[in-house]
């Protein structure tokens, strides 16, 4: 029954293991994402800028 007992429990902190590892994924993706995102819209109000003042002036 020891036997039994003790694989259950392995395979548990398998399952806990490969969660903390998804969730560490998850959440570099959704920080990098954010920066992306960051950098794209400074990008376009940088060009957006320089187009308006060519067109001015």
């Amino acid at each position: 029954m020891k036997r039994k007992a003790q694989g259950a429990i392995e395979y548990l902190f398998m399952i806990a293991a490969a969660l903390v590892i998804v969730l560490i994924v998850w959440r570099q993706i959704s920080g990098r994402g954010g920066q992306a995102s960051q950098i794209a819209d400074t990008a376009e109000a940088s060009i957006s800028n320089e187009l308006s003042a060519e067109i001015q002036g």
